[in-house]
């Protein structure tokens, strides 16, 4: 991952940090789209096969139920959800 890459992930993590149950939905939407997008960019890089295999399991699997959840009314998975998040950005900025 290169250093823009690595600051746009960072920033867009301490983003996704911020929202809170008050948070429209498509706010919520916009910022795990951009999540997304990010860390697919970042995979193209194979510095960490393994922890971007993880990460993107990650997140379009469980964070993206969590999200459906959230779209579907129920702003209780958004802890849930920025819990996952965290977790992909641990796994992705580790050294």
């Amino acid at each position: 991952m290169n250093k823009e890459q690595r600051a746009r992930l960072t920033a867009e993590l301490k983003e996704f940090d911020q929202l809170d149950s008050g948070s429209q939905v498509q706010s919520i939407t916009d910022a795990y789209n951009a999540l997304l997008s990010t860390i697919q960019g970042i995979m193209l890089n194979s510095e960490n096969p393994d922890g971007h295999d993880r990460a993107w399991s990650l997140l379009k699997d469980d964070a993206f139920k969590d999200l459906a959840a959230i779209q579907e009314g129920k702003l209780d998975a958004l802890k849930d959800l920025k819990t996952k998040i965290n977790r992909i950005g641990q796994l992705l900025l580790k050294p």
